[in-house]
């Protein structure tokens, strides 16, 4: 539930009182803006150290390397690397 204060610049958001509270919480709005998703995670030790030797091998450039994230796939709970 929203609620201004008539003009100004502040919102309050009250959760609490949102009839779809508990329901629709993941396709909230409200949730997305406050905690968007992010773009990767950033990579273990493991994960390091093997990217570390597929660059080592010159299968994948330092300049990828550099920017490889971990992505975590909830529906068969292991992280891949991107």
């Amino acid at each position: 539930m929203l609620a201004g204060n008539g003009g100004g610049s502040s919102l309050l958001v009250d959760c609490a009182r949102c009839p779809a509270r508990d329901i629709e919480c993941d396709g909230c709005m409200v949730t997305a803006l406050l905690d968007p998703p992010q773009v990767g995670l950033p990579l273990d030790n493991d994960e390091r150290a093997a990217v570390a030797l597929l660059v080592s091998a010159g299968l994948v450039s330092a300049e990828t390397a550099a920017v490889a994230r971990a992505t975590a796939d909830d529906e068969r709970r292991f992280r891949r690397v991107v």
